[in-house]
């Protein structure tokens, strides 16, 4: 018996190229989807929700094609309805009903979880994560952390679509596959409209590194930036403290000499003497650190930066790194600090001042003078 989804797919198939005059690209335009999701629609790899075919019925409806909603629903639209009601109209708020009572109930009963794998195919795990990978991997019940061996080693992307409307993201600070990143962002693109939370799980030396992002599109740029950024060959991180009294720069000894004077004055000192555009302030709450300005000369995105914690960033090494030095600055007072490494795919050398606000509540003011700044090959 052919069912719904089949039937769509063959409705869609006789209204493409080379059947008819209409492209993949022209779809995905029109109802605001990736080429790559229509064309798995077109292959029968996923299955089309209630407002997607909402969108893509309008799109032929447009065009003059008033019968792709009742071959679909195989002839039942227009046998229903009555002279004077609007199949269409009437098909579409079926549809939209339908599909949405759908998702919702299988949301409300349980959650979701997939896997992306290195060759761009989203794997469903019924079971779970940890029992997809040792099955299909064949491995021993004792093999230990199989969710972080995948991650880790293999470059899979987990996702749990949960049942509280909550989108929980797990890869690896280092290794991510292409193809897998660029499905999961799809698959989050995609569901934008509903998802209000996302929270990515990053391992990385033996641990899991949460990050939260208010969005499904925020959430697959920084998956899409790890995704780049693995395939760079990263050096490590070095800080070298260097004595107070050695700094040169004119403008770092000004910030210095201000903070020596009044301390509590030194975000407002620092933006009188125009250092806004080579400083950091971060917040501090317990381990918390929370970026409150980026330096606007260094080329960051703030939207992806400003009041976000830190290990949010997609390049989870220099995150560590900034928070490390933030802590300890807010603990030890004033430091003065050569630093090299990697930020995304640029090697970088450069000297960084790190002034603390007194008190509990106290922000911390880093400024920065670039001394050099090299792009990697991937």
């Amino acid at each position: 018996m052919v069912d719904f989804q089949e039937r769509f797919r063959e409705a869609l198939r006789r209204r493409l190229f080379p059947n008819a005059s209409v492209h993949l690209k022209e779809i995905a335009g029109a109802i605001g989807r990736s080429e790559n999701t229509v064309t798995r629609w077109w292959r029968g790899e996923t299955r089309v929700n209630g407002e997607d075919l909402d969108r893509i019925a309008s799109f032929f409806g447009r065009r003059g094609d008033r019968t792709f909603l009742d071959e679909v629903f195989d002839g039942a639209l227009t046998t229903t309805a009555s002279a004077t009601d609007s199949v269409e109209e009437k098909a579409l708020a079926l549809v939209r009903l339908a599909f949405a009572e759908a998702e919702r109930q299988s949301r409300l009963t349980s959650d979701c979880n997939i896997w992306f794998t290195p060759d761009g195919a989203m794997e469903v795990a019924k079971q779970g994560h940890s029992e997809f990978v040792r099955r299909t991997l064949a491995l021993p019940e004792s093999a230990g952390d199989l969710i972080g061996y995948a991650t880790r080693v293999l470059g899979w992307i987990g996702l749990v679509d949960r049942a509280d409307g909550v989108v929980v993201v797990r890869h690896d600070a280092r290794r991510v596959a292409r193809l897998a990143a660029e499905r999961a962002c799809e698959w989050l693109d995609d569901r934008a409209d509903r998802i209000s939370l996302v929270r990515r799980s990053v391992h990385m030396e033996g641990r899991w590194i949460e990050a939260t992002h208010a969005g499904a599109h925020v959430a697959a740029s920084a998956i899409a930036k790890v995704a780049f950024i693995s395939r760079v060959v990263r050096r490590p991180w070095h800080v070298t403290q260097l004595p107070l009294a050695s700094i040169t720069d004119k403008r770092l000894t000004a910030l210095l000499r201000a903070h020596n004077e009044a301390p509590q004055q030194i975000i407002h000192a620092a933006a009188e003497m125009g250092a806004f555009t080579t400083s950091h302030i971060f917040a501090v709450s317990g381990d918390d650190v929370t970026s409150r300005h980026v330096a606007t000369q260094f080329g960051f995105d703030p939207r992806t930066i400003e009041g976000f914690n830190v290990l949010s960033r997609p390049d989870t090494d220099y995150a560590l790194m900034v928070q490390s030095r933030i802590l300890r600055t807010k603990r030890d007072g004033a430091n003065y600090c050569e630093l090299t490494g990697t930020i995304d795919g640029n090697y970088v050398r450069y000297l960084n001042l790190a002034l603390p606000e007194p008190g509990p509540g106290g922000r911390v003011l880093t400024s920065t003078v670039i001394l050099e700044l090299t792009p990697l090959a991937a």
